[in-house]
């Protein structure tokens, strides 16, 4: 869990910092150009007999500042962050090489800012605090969004370095303790100076707050009561001490009180200064352990109300976590389960659910859909199967499974559900039997009608009169209509129960190819039908059927097609099987409208237009085609082609494939 920032105070951090990096540059100038260009003792040295600010610290200051302005921004572009880390560099390289003239005594340095200090003005070089302070601080603005793993940022500890050294210096000024900011051992006059122990302490801060919502600055600008209560006590504890410290040492040299009596002083003073701060917090950290607990009495009660909810649904449901293993399970999905004790499945859970295809397959266990949304995080919506109980009852199901996302993104598990529609194929047995009832009933009428029909056209023998042959084609136009809508519907119920009767046999399919095209010659209205097909493609099928899936898309070729416009039919011989398309150019269908084609009564929109039926072509199509083992599916490119495939299994090969034949009808 992150914590959230405060926006005000991070962008007043961000201000600050940019000023911090302007004291820094001005500062800097001030002193070099004013202070030793122009001979102004007075900006060298601040407090007079203590150190004074050596050019060469003036100048690193000035690459320092000028590295956290161009480094502030959030997102620097690239050439500001480019010279930015150059500038920080560069002050690095500064302070390595004032430790290194004070350890091999080369005095690298001293040419460099020779014509601003003539000989016998003082030491030119910078004290060793500073350049450790240009070190740290130069490697912080280098490495100022450089992150860990584990969220830190080492820039930040270089700084809080930096302004560790440079607090304890402004204390020895406040104090008069000169070895804080005057090492002993060193020449007279080498130490940090007044505003360079100031000016590093501005930029140590204006470091941190360049980056307000990364590492360690993210408690400070944080909006939860730790934040708060870490911004009310940083400065007091930073300056109590402080002022408490240095009162009792003025009247200590002032002749008030004893050393002893001093010490007494600030002991008890910061004591007490204390204890305000921790009634504070302490009073902060009630109110927000009142708040956790009223928030964890608010989740529980939720919790509760949202398992009431779950453990009452009709629907079974399961949730898991990213392992898999079941954490809920309603009543309803416990009442579905094979075993809740025996064995336990891949996941380890003890309640083991036996899914199948509504064919009685087995489903194998990665294609489970609550597997697959949780080892792949694939989500499947309403997948028909058919799930076997303890009592051995087969539940026809709708099972849906959705994939829970977790932190950052991570798979956090999924959620299943299983919806008993044993009510919905009753219905749909229903109706199919009606369907069936009704389909079979319309068979007695029709044949009357056609009876009537043949006896009313050899009533004389001459034929009936002209003025009659007309109705008497349209009633027998009619007739045909009837007895194809009737076996489309006896088709689909067969289909549907699974009653369907093959009669297979070694079938050519570029024989039944070329003799369907030559019986859809005379309803093309002109279009020439191309056949592109193989000397020999053979398949297991049942003649009569495939007939009637060829047939049909021709059909539907000529019905949808542009007038004079050539329809293409092509057998193809492809490693799974054998293939047959029908291509024609037209209108084309939509894409959204494509899943819905195969599906029963179902019409394109705007096809009613062009031509009658009920919406059952192609829908027993495609169960005759998977009947035989073969895919139906269509392709189209609206305003362009649209195509209708079907694969069958090969029977045999015999001999090399076959060179092509094309014929156009």
């Amino acid at each position: 869990m992150t914590l959230s920032v405060d926006s005000r105070i991070s962008t007043l951090l961000l201000r600050l910092a940019s000023i911090a990096a302007s004291i820094g540059v001005l500062v800097g100038a001030v002193v070099l150009v004013g202070g030793w260009g122009f001979g102004v003792e007075d900006l060298t040295v601040l407090v007079p007999g203590m150190p004074a600010m050596v050019p060469g610290t003036a100048a690193g200051l000035m690459l320092t500042g000028t590295s956290l302005g161009l480094l502030c921004p959030a997102s620097p572009s690239p050439l500001r962050r480019g010279l930015g880390r150059v500038c920080a560099a560069l002050a690095s390289l500064l302070g390595v090489l004032v430790v290194a003239d004070y350890v091999f005594h080369q005095r690298w340095l001293d040419g460099l800012f020779v014509w601003l200090t003539p000989l016998g003005a003082g030491p030119r070089l910078p004290s060793p605090q500073t350049a450790l302070c240009f070190i740290l601080l130069g490697l912080a603005l280098v490495l100022l969004d450089v992150e860990t793993p584990r969220g830190r940022r080492p820039a930040q500890y270089l700084a809080l370095t930096v302004a560790l050294l440079s607090w304890t210096a402004l204390i020895g000024y406040g104090t008069g303790a000169s070895q804080l900011h005057t090492l002993p051992g060193l020449p007279a006059g080498i130490g940090m100076a007044l505003h360079t122990c100031t000016a590093f302490f501005v930029l140590s801060l204006g470091t941190l707050g360049a980056r307000p919502t990364h590492g360690l600055m993210r408690t400070l600008t944080g909006t939860h009561a730790g934040s708060v209560m870490v911004r009310r006590l940083l400065p007091p504890l930073l300056l109590g001490p402080y002022v408490v410290g240095h009162l009792s040492l003025l009247g200590t040299r002032a002749g008030l009180y004893s050393s002893s009596t001093a010490f007494a002083l600030v002991t008890g003073m910061l004591t007490f200064m204390g204890l305000p701060f921790l009634w504070s917090a302490s009073r902060r950290l009630n109110h927000a352990g009142l708040a956790l607990e009223e928030a964890w009495r608010t989740e529980a009660l939720q919790r509760a109300w949202l398992m009431s909810i779950i453990e009452q649904m009709p629907d079974g449901v399961l949730i898991l976590d990213e392992q898999g293993h079941i954490l809920v399970a309603n009543a309803a999905a416990k009442s579905l389960c094979v075993s809740d004790s025996d064995g336990v499945d891949a996941f380890g859970n003890r309640f083991l659910f036996e899914l199948r295809r509504p064919s009685g397959e087995p489903l194998p266990w990665e294609e489970v859909p609550f597997v697959r949304a949780v080892t792949r995080g694939e989500l499947e919506a309403g997948v028909e199967l058919s799930l076997w109980t303890r009592d051995g009852r087969s539940v026809p199901v709708l099972v849906s499974a959705t994939p829970i996302q977790g932190r950052q993104g991570t798979p956090g598990g999924a959620v299943s559900i299983f919806r008993d529609i044993t009510p919905l194929k009753e219905l749909e047995r229903q109706r199919e039997e009606w369907t069936s009832v009704v389909a079979h009933d319309l068979r007695q009428p029709v044949s009357v009608i056609a009876l009537a029909l043949d006896a009313l056209r050899n009533d004389t023998p001459e034929g009936p009169p002209a003025g009659q042959q007309e109705p008497l084609q349209w009633i027998d136009t009619s007739v045909g209509n009837l007895r194809r809508m009737i076996e489309d519907l006896l088709d689909a119920s067969r289909i549907e129960a699974r009653q369907l009767r093959l009669e297979r046999q070694p079938v050519s399919l570029t024989e039944h190819v070329h003799a369907c095209v030559r019986r859809m010659e005379g309803q093309a209205r002109g279009r020439p039908i191309r056949v592109t097909a193989p000397d020999e493609a053979l398949t297991l099928g049942d003649p009569l059927r495939i007939d009637q899936v060829i047939t049909n898309l021709l059909s539907n070729a000529v019905k949808y097609g542009t007038p004079q416009t050539p329809i293409e039919v092509e057998v193809t011989r492809l490693e799974e099987g054998l293939r047959v398309s029908v291509t024609n150019e037209g209108p084309g269908i939509p894409p959204e409208q494509l899943p819905q084609l195969f599906r029963r009564f179902h019409r394109t929109p705007g096809s009613h237009k062009q031509a009658a039926g009920i919406g059952l072509g192609l829908y027993i199509c495609k169960g005759l085609v998977e009947a035989h083992g073969g895919r139906l599916w269509a392709t189209s490119t609206p305003g362009r082609r649209t195509t209708f495939c079907f694969s069958l299994p090969e029977l045999e090969r015999a001999g090399p494939s076959s060179l092509a034949s094309s014929r156009t009808h």
